[in-house]
């Protein structure tokens, strides 16, 4: 069984480039729409780790308003090697965000955490652990 994250965004192919950029990520299964633009892109991140962007227009579209991060939350776990992975996703995301919940700290937990809502509406829970 595995477990594959759908995130729905308005401007799929802009998005992909930029969370190219946040995570170092590679393609994995991409998807394109007649006119030569992204449709459905699998983002591989690390070790098995991949999500999916989807355009929220067109034949996948999802009506209604954009979800600002109250229901769900991509949580990426970074091993304590891969610090300066994370602050540099943290520093790149933080730049446009709507919201930031949690600045980059130290909690009982771990050693780095942090939560904010992305340029897209999508939250995120950058850790070490």
């Amino acid at each position: 069984m595995k477990l594959q994250m759908f995130t729905y965004v308005d401007g799929i192919d802009e998005a992909v480039a930029y969370y190219q950029k946040v995570f170092d990520a590679t393609f994995g299964e991409t998807f394109m729409r007649k006119d030569g633009g992204y449709e459905l892109v699998e983002l591989r991140l690390s070790r098995g780790v991949s999500f999916w962007l989807a355009e929220r227009k067109g034949d996948s579209a999802i009506e209604g308003p954009v979800n600002t991060g109250n229901i769900m939350q991509m949580c990426i776990r970074y091993d304590k090697s891969d610090v300066a992975k994370l602050e540099k996703a943290y520093k790149m995301l933080k730049a446009d965000a709507l919201e930031v919940k949690w600045e980059l700290m130290k909690a009982a937990w771990t050693s780095h955490t942090c939560d904010l809502i992305d340029k897209y509406g999508l939250r995120w829970c950058l850790m070490v652990g």
